[in-house]
């Protein structure tokens, strides 16, 4: 309650308008706190630009994330991820250099991490300086062409 910071929390609304399940926990359990506010979906062309005015983004993931999209938006974004220690994030995030990597679950391994960032800009500064930003799509692509025209080469 003493950390200096705010929440925004993103996502899709359950089937039944929140008003139960997890959306509906999470805001009843946040009503009390100011610093945490809830917002509606946004449009995916509109996502790294949003996530680009944010000092960071936490996935806190309880489950096993094979390729979370949203990391490789916030390293687009040059946003660095406090992410759960499982699965993609964990593939994704190099702990201390571009994010932090925290025990799935752990509030207080969670609560350790964000009073530690709250506690001063250096370590943001250089989680932020750390993020690589990912390969576009057209670099891809463009790869994938040389390897079909490398194979389509007469031997």
């Amino acid at each position: 309650p003493d950390a200096r910071l705010e929440i925004h929390v993103f996502g899709v609304p359950e089937s039944n308008g929140g008003a139960g399940g997890c959306a509906g926990s999470l805001r009843a359990l946040a009503a009390a706190d100011p610093r945490i506010r809830f917002f509606a979906p946004v449009a995916s062309d509109q996502v790294i630009g949003l996530l680009g005015s944010y000092d960071l983004l936490a996935v806190p993931s309880l489950w096993l994330e094979t390729g979370p999209l949203v990391v490789l938006e916030a390293f687009a974004a040059g946003v660095p991820v406090v992410g759960s220690k499982r699965g993609g994030i964990a593939e994704l995030v190099e702990d201390r250099v571009d994010g932090l990597l925290v025990e799935p679950g752990s509030v207080e391994a969670w609560s350790t991490a964000l009073r530690e960032l709250a506690a001063g800009p250096e370590l943001l500064q250089r989680l932020r300086a750390g993020v690589r930003r990912p390969r576009a799509m057209q670099d891809v692509a463009d790869d994938m062409l040389t390897v079909y025209d490398e194979i389509l080469q007469p031997v």
